[in-house]
C-alpha cells in the first residue's frame, strides 16, 4: 500500500456573499479552520455613501478580536473623519492611526464587538471571559487594573474606498491588492515584511531584530513549492512590519508611532478606474504566499470567461486552492460598471514604481468579451451569506 500524505485537510467552513449597486458588482469568501477562532475578517459596505463604495480585509493574529474591532469600526471611523468629504486619501490613513488609539485608550472598544442591542448590560461581563482569557469565576479586585492594550495581538488591514472614477487603496501588512488590467496582475500593495530594506531598516533602528523562523510543516511538498524556507520575524515573533495593534512592538519612547518597530502607518495609493480594468481583488495571505498574483488574475479571468458569472462562487474557488495551506483564506472581489475609456495613466506607473508594486507588460493578453453591462449578470443580485452546503456548482452546459 502506498504512503499516505501525513499533511491533515483542515476542517473549514465558507463565508460567502455577494450583490451590486449602480456602480459595481462586489463579492467576498472567507474559509477558515474551524478548530480555531477565526481570524479573518473583513467588510464589504457598497453604499459607505451615496457615492463612496468601501471594502476592507483584516488578518488577525494571536486572536481575532482586533480583526473583529476592524470590520466593524474601521469604515464607520473612515465616514467620520473632517477629511472624509473632500479628502477620502487624507482620511484613510487618518483611519488607521485612529483605529491604534481606540485600541490603546480604553477597553471600551472591546463593547464594539458586542451585538448593539447588548452593549451597556450584564452581557458585558461574559465578554471578558471571551476576549480577555478569564475564567469563572472572577477573583474580586480590591483596586482598578490599570488598562493594558493589545501586546502580541493585532491585525493586518488592506482596504480599498471607491468614489467616483478614483480607487484609494490603504494598506498595512501582507495582505495585497491587486487589479486586473487587460489580463495582467497589477500590484497596488507592498507586502510589509521585516526583510523589506525599508522595513528592516526601521526595525533595527528602533531596536528591534530580524530573525529567521522557520515554518513548521516546510519540510513538505507543498511549502516546498508554495512557500518561502524560513520566515523573517521582528524579534523571533512577528512575520508582518506594519499592523494595528501589537502595542508590544511601539513602546520606545524615543520615536513616533511611524518610527516604531511596527507602525499602523498605511501606504496610501490612488489610481484611476479605466475601461482596461478587468476587476479589483483584495486577497490575505493565506492566499498570496502560495499562488503568485499573476495565476490569482488568470484563475477569476477563467471563471469571468463562462457563460454563467457567479463571483461568490469564483471567491469561493479562489480560497479552495489554498486550503492544503492550513491557514484561512479571504477574498473580495469587485468589477465596475461604466468605467471611462482609457487614457494614458503615468501617474498610475509612478505610483506603482514608487511603492513597489508590480509593472506594466505592453504583451499582456486580451481580456476575454466584457458582459452586457445593460443585462444583470447571473448571481449578481444581492445575496445573503451562504454556508458551505449552500455553495453550488454552475450546472454544465
Amino acid at each position: 500500500m502506498g504512503a499516505r500524505n501525513s499533511r491533515q485537510v483542515p476542517v473549514v467552513q465558507t463565508f460567502t456573499e455577494g450583490g451590486q449597486n449602480d456602480r459595481i458588482w462586489y463579492a467576498a469568501s472567507s474559509r477558515q479552520d474551524r478548530r480555531r477562532n477565526r481570524r479573518d475578517a473583513y467588510a464589504a459596505v457598497p453604499d459607505l455613501d451615496d457615492i463612496t463604495s468601501f471594502f476592507g480585509l483584516y488578518d488577525g493574529h494571536e486572536g481575532a478580536e482586533v480583526a473583529l474591532l476592524c470590520e466593524k469600526q474601521f469604515h464607520i471611523e473612515l465616514r467620520n473623519d473632517p477629511h472624509y468629504p473632500d479628502n477620502l486619501a487624507v482620511a484613510l490613513e487618518r483611519t488607521f492611526f485612529r483605529m491604534d488609539a481606540l485600541l490603546e485608550e480604553s477597553e471600551d472598544w472591546k463593547k464594539l464587538l458586542l451585538p448593539r442591542e447588548t452593549r451597556g448590560r450584564m452581557q458585558c461581563l461574559p465578554l471578558k471571559a471571551c476576549i480577555s482569557g478569564y475564567h469563572w469565576p472572577f477573583a474580586k479586585r480590591k483596586t482598578p487594573v490599570e488598562y493594558v492594550p493589545p501586546q502580541v495581538s493585532g491585525s493586518t488591514a488592506c482596504v480599498a474606498a471607491i468614489r467616483g472614477h478614483q480607487i484609494i487603496i490603504g494598506n498595512v501588512g501582507r495582505s495585497r491588492c491587486i487589479i486586473s488590467r487587460n489580463g495582467q496582475a497589477i500590484e497596488l500593495t507592498t507586502d510589509h515584511e521585516p526583510s523589506n530594506l525599508i522595513e528592516r531598516e526601521r526595525i533595527e533602528t528602533a531596536g528591534g531584530e530580524v530573525i529567521n523562523v522557520k515554518i513548521p510543516g516546510e519540510e513538505e511538498g507543498f511549502f516546498q513549492q508554495h512557500g518561502p524556507v524560513g520566515t523573517f520575524r521582528i524579534d523571533g515573533i512577528l512575520p508582518h512590519s506594519r499592523a494595528i495593534g501589537y502595542f508590544e512592538f511601539k513602546k520606545n519612547p524615543n520615536f513616533p508611532p511611524k518610527k516604531q518597530k511596527v507602525t499602523c502607518d498605511p501606504e496610501i495609493l490612488t489610481i484611476d478606474i479605466t475601461n482596461d480594468i478587468d476587476f479589483l481583488v483584495i486577497v490575505t495571505d493565506g492566499i498570496c504566499p502560495y499562488l503568485p498574483s499573476q495565476t490569482v488574475v488568470e484563475h477569476i479571468r477563467k471563471e469571468l470567461s463562462s457563460t454563467s458569472i457567479n463571483l461568490p462562487l469564483i471567491c469561493a474557488r479562489l480560497c479552495d486552492r489554498c486550503i492544503v495551506s492550513g491557514d484561512d483564506a479571504t477574498v473580495i472581489l469587485v468589477q465596475f460598471k461604466n468605467a471611462p475609456p482609457h487614457q494614458a495613466l503615468p501617474a498610475l506607473e509612478e505610483n506603482l514604481l514608487g511603492s513597489g508594486g508590480g509593472s506594466s507588460n505592453d504583451n499582456a493578453a486580451q481580456p476575454p468579451a466584457p458582459a452586457n453591462e445593460d443585462a444583470e449578470p447571473e448571481g449578481q443580485e444581492e445575496q445573503p451569506l451562504l454556508h458551505d452546503d449552500e455553495i453550488t456548482e454552475d450546472p454544465p452546459t
